[in-house]
């Protein structure tokens, strides 16, 4: 690893404005405005420091049980629920119940099928993110003939794909699902939600305690999703994006060299050329885009940053299709790197 990998940051600048975000908006310490199209991953949901969760925070914990009922309520069916201090220990969570459940050990996740047999099966994991309902009913089938658990991990796609998550917009139910971040709207949680005997089947040493502040959070977004749900907004937004993007880049002559795919609700660009990502990436920071994969949608968003970001599109596609047509860099003596890669001579 280079050295530069271990210089220290610059310190912060003394007065002035300080780094803070609104909505989908953010400042930093300049003062400069950009419109977020990251939101931490997609896991703010609502829109940064929204008055409802940030009101809960400052009030105090609800009971447990309250927020339990309150995720319960919002899926397709009731369930069991249980809660734990971050996303990443909610899967192997399930996991481990799976596999005390079903006295086996092997799980595996769902890539086109299951490789090696279905015998000593335990669970079988798939991101629902984006998989059509007959697929995931196809998936259901297995994991029922294999006598295994059917885990969705639905951390991206909660709430954000149907108002009652991937299960609601597929119509399978799995036998366990996982959340994350986006049910606080952005703060540390995970959960586990399912069938009862499953939930029962728990290590409580897997499920560390939440924040109280990410409880208090959960409670806020989960009662806003309720009364005003966020995914249909969402979509509407990202199949509005999805169609005048396609339709500038395919003017441009640029369409086969990019292209927004995915659920509406989290349009994702897809590059032919490394180049043209990387100039996709210089231009949207130069537009004051914050980007850096999927454009996660909020239900902050709305027409002026729609219409913000297609207008960078429309000026950024026309660039990337010259880029596309310039021929490659030839080497000046064949493959020769211009940088050594790390641990070569």
């Amino acid at each position: 690893m280079g050295r530069a990998a271990f210089t220290p940051a610059p310190p912060a600048p003394q007065g002035g404005p300080r780094p803070r975000a609104s909505g989908c908006r953010m400042w930093d310490w300049s003062g400069d405005e950009r419109i977020d199209f990251d939101m931490a991953g997609g896991a703010v949901l609502l829109g940064h420091a929204h008055p409802a969760v940030e009101a809960a925070v400052a009030a105090g914990v609800p009971a447990q049980g309250v927020v339990e009922a309150a995720l319960s309520d919002l899926l397709p069916t009731t369930c069991a629920v249980r809660f734990c201090a971050e996303e990443s220990q909610a899967l192997p969570a399930a996991i481990d119940a799976a596999r005390r459940a079903t006295g086996r050990r092997r799980a595996a996740v769902w890539d086109g099928g299951v490789f090696g047999g279905l015998d000593d099966l335990a669970a079988i994991v798939i991101d629902p993110l984006g998989a059509a309902p007959d697929h995931l009913a196809a998936v259901r089938r297995t994991a029922d003939a294999a006598g295994a658990v059917l885990i969705f991990d639905e951390g991206v796609s909660a709430f954000r794909v149907h108002e009652s998550g991937a299960q609601g917009l597929s119509g399978v139910t799995p036998d366990l699902a996982v959340f994350g971040a986006a049910i606080a709207n952005g703060r540390p949680i995970g959960a586990v939600t399912g069938r009862t005997d499953l939930i029962l089947a728990l290590d409580p040493d897997d499920l560390p305690a939440p924040q109280e502040a990410s409880l208090a959070a959960a409670a806020a977004t989960l009662r806003q999703l309720a009364a005003e749900p966020a995914a249909p907004r969402l979509r509407a937004m990202g199949q509005r994006l999805t169609t005048e993007v396609g339709r500038l880049v395919s003017a441009a002559g640029a369409d086969h060299l990019f292209t927004l795919v995915g659920d509406p609700a989290l349009p994702t660009p897809m590059f032919a050329k490394p180049q043209v990502e990387g100039l996709w990436l210089r231009g949207m920071a130069g537009r004051g885009m914050i980007v850096v994969g999927a454009h996660a949608l909020s239900a902050a968003h709305d027409e002026p940053e729609i219409f913000a970001l297609i207008a960078a599109y429309a000026a950024l596609a026309p660039k990337m299709a010259e880029e596309g047509r310039r021929p490659p860099a030839q080497d000046r003596a064949g493959f020769v790197f211009d940088v050594c890669p790390e641990g070569h001579a």
